[in-house]
């Protein structure tokens, strides 16, 4: 061991998985931890009694001892009771999320993760629990003080109005004992006016029990300044058991008060946007249920999160992305302050949090005592007016929106675990619903998460066990009529869920990272497909694949393309890319490199859906496209609507000054052809020619339509 190595957190990771091991070992070494590794429960178990680690990363399904049995006896050993557990699953099962936590877990993390979030993840919570020992540590050390530092001591006798004051005390609150006599009368005036109710309630309470009490409070000097001090106050009693006075001593702890409100912070405070976090919000909501089922009276908990954070944090970095956190955190703040609805009251760290950040682009918001569940969505409605401002990012403009999911105490859950799950689950299907946008949560939604959940399972082997498989809708020539080309798209045959359709899991591919690993089966599917049917003697066509987003922006995108162009050979000529103008106006400089990559590959690249997005045309210029595709809410008005009429004639006429081709999509009826065929535009699809179909009936639908031309 380094000398150094001393000072490092230690992690310990019991799990069976020889591959975690390894990459734990790279990943964590470099984030600054010394790891111990254990391939099985009762190893890790003893461990931990060996090395005391600062953490312990605990795989559930292992051979001998599993991680909820190993979590559990860990937390039972006299070391292990503050220790931070996090538990790793390769689903977001509910149930087993429950069991865990029931077992000792502090978090838990899903299987893949990125290791370097992991690590990041790993420091902030052995931070934390230091930050927690150091707090208790603390608060022992001041229950000592209290009892032996006598730095100022007082007396008051009941026939008397006069206080004996020692000359610490007058020194603590910068007075002259040659000129002020403290009395009963008099010694308010030094105690802060908000805490005199309290203090009085002490007194009281000392008097009537002929007790002790020990209370903390400020108090405000001659010199206006206001201090903290610890009193211990007792009364004094004669033979007879009559009360004849009290007799108190004072410490100042001001200094330590403040060292205790930093360790605090940090302990329950979002390092960026200085907001309460997790932790400090479940306190918080813990106490609210409290009261809710007392006084029998609604809340409501709003979860947010931000749309296009993302994009943002990978275009303009992190600390453009934390500078973001800080805005959107200052106006939902100044923002719940000024309004009516959000009341508010304190909890027992004297702190308002009807406002918190979980992590991430998620923020929570919880608003007492709702008259109707109506008055959440006003304060949703005036939510999405302070986000949806424009953003100043150094000498740019960001937007952002926010899509919000609303659970109401006590319809939609009796307590914080089903309360956050329904807000959450709401919010979900509030992003999958064009995001922008609020939702109550209601039943029909937690059936739907559990589809998606099902599905989420069930996706992992849809590859290999080879379940998906691409439709094909035709491209058809406007002048000639004769078939061009096909648009392949993606369905997904689980034996489980039965047929789906793309916008059933494409959209959850994206969100758990599978849509790469999808999206190059759909590559290389299209290349394998062209081949065969080159072989038969129909290998002229033009083929297009939708690109997601996510998978584009791999730094290893595209070496992958180009090493399946290699695997089958030929001229790639026959492949266009579709991408979206959100995509490509993301980073122009970063999108254009890849971009002239893939058309030094051979490959085309058409731009989909445009006229929905927000492209700049002296960006357009500059891009390497060769098609644009007039989306389909354009073409659904021609040819009577005059607006759409009017949008499709300039995107054609653009395109001709762009040298671009285009394709129509959606074309439904015989006018909307008609009217596309007096114009420029070179091709046209949708359900006038053809569904989407599979291979075989795309084969025939090819054959049939040689026959006729």
């Amino acid at each position: 061991m380094n000398p150094t190595d001393a000072s490092l957190p230690v992690v310990l990771l019991i799990d069976d998985d020889q591959t975690v091991h390894l990459w734990a070992n790279r990943n964590l070494s470099e984030a600054g931890f010394k790891l111990i590794s254990r391939f099985n429960g009762e190893e890790g178990v003893e461990a931990f009694k060996e090395e005391s680690p600062n953490i312990v990363l605990v795989d559930i399904e292992m051979p001998i001892k599993n991680g909820f049995q190993t979590c559990a006896e860990i937390r039972s050993l006299p070391n292990g009771e503050n220790i931070p557990l996090v538990i790793m699953t390769v689903t977001e099962d509910s149930q087993r999320i429950a069991q865990a936590y029931a077992s000792g877990a502090t978090d838990f993390v899903v299987k893949p993760f990125n290791w370097k979030i992991l690590a990041q993840r790993l420091l902030y919570m052995v931070k934390a629990s230091n930050n927690l020992l150091k707090l208790a540590k603390s608060e022992r050390r001041l229950l000592r003080a209290k009892k032996m530092a006598r730095l100022g001591d007082w007396e008051w006798q009941v026939n008397d109005e006069m206080l004996y004051w020692s000359d610490e005390i007058y020194s603590m609150v910068e007075l002259d004992k040659r000129e002020f006599s403290p009395s009963t009368h008099n010694f308010n005036q030094y105690i802060h006016k908000a805490d005199i109710p309290y203090v009085g309630k002490h007194l009281a309470n000392v008097i009537k029990t002929k007790g002790a009490s020990d209370l903390e409070f400020r108090i405000i000097t001659s010199g206006k300044k206001e201090r903290y001090v610890s009193q211990h106050i007792e009364a004094v009693a004669d033979h007879k058991a009559q009360l004849t006075g009290l007799v108190g001593t004072v410490q100042d702890i001001t200094e330590f008060k403040a060292q205790e409100n930093k360790i605090r912070h940090l302990a329950y405070y979002d390092e960026i946007t200085q907001l309460p976090n997790r932790i400090f919000f479940l306190k918080f909501l813990a106490k609210t249920l409290e009261l809710a089922q007392r006084n029998k009276h609604n809340f409501a908990i709003l979860f947010l999160d931000l749309d296009g954070f993302k994009g943002i944090n990978d275009t303009y970095g992190h600390q453009a992305g934390d500078h973001l956190l800080m805005e959107i955190s200052k106006r939902l703040t100044e923002g719940l302050r000024c309004s009516d609805l959000a009341s508010r009251y304190l909890d027992h760290f004297d702190q308002k949090v009807d406002v918190a950040r979980l992590g991430g682009d998620e923020f929570i918001i919880l608003l007492n005592d709702l008259t109707r569940p109506e008055d959440a969505a006003i304060v949703a409605e005036r939510i999405q007016c302070w986000i949806t401002e424009p953003i100043k990012l150094g000498d740019r403009l960001a937007y952002i929106g926010v899509s919000m999911g609303i659970a109401v105490y006590p319809d939609d859950g009796k307590d914080s675990e089903a309360l956050l799950k329904n807000a959450d689950i709401a919010m979900y299907h509030a992003k999958r619903t064009g995001k922008g946008q609020y939702r109550f949560f209601h039943e029909t939604m937690a059936i739907k998460a559990k589809k998606r959940l099902e599905m989420e399972t069930y996706m992992h082997n849809a590859v290999a066990n080879n379940e998906l498989c691409l439709y094909y809708q035709p491209v058809m020539e406007v002048a000639s009529g004769r078939l061009i080309g096909a648009e392949a798209l993606m369905r997904w045959e689980s034996p489980q869920l039965g047929f789906l359709p793309p916008n059933d899991f494409i959209p959850l591919a994206e969100d758990n990272g599978l849509i790469n690993q999808f999206g190059e089966w759909a590559i290389r599917e299209v290349c394998r497909q062209h081949k065969a049917w080159q072989q038969l003697g129909l290998g002229n066509l033009a083929i297009a694949v939708n690109l997601s987003s996510l998978q584009f922006n791999q730094a290893s995108f595209i070496p992958m393309v180009a090493g399946i162009i290699k695997e089958f050979g030929g001229n790639p000529t026959f492949l266009t890319f579709e991408l979206t103008e959100s995509m490509i106006m993301a980073d122009t400089d970063n999108i254009l490199e890849k971009l002239n990559n893939l058309k030094d590959l051979g490959i085309k690249l058409a731009l989909d859906d445009f006229g929905t997005g927000y492209s700049s045309l002296r960006y357009l210029n500059r891009f390497p496209l060769d098609t644009l595709k007039i989306d389909r809410s354009f073409v659904k008005g021609l040819p009577d609507n005059a607006d759409a009429a009017a949008i499709v004639s300039a995107i054609l006429a653009m395109a001709k000054a762009l040298n671009l081709d285009t394709i129509a999509e959606g074309v439904e009826t015989q006018q909307q052809k008609a009217f596309l065929q007096n114009t420029s535009c070179h091709a046209v699809q949708g359900f006038y020619f053809s569904k989407p179909i599979p291979v075989a009936e795309f084969h025939r639908y090819w054959e049939k339509q040689k026959a006729v031309s």
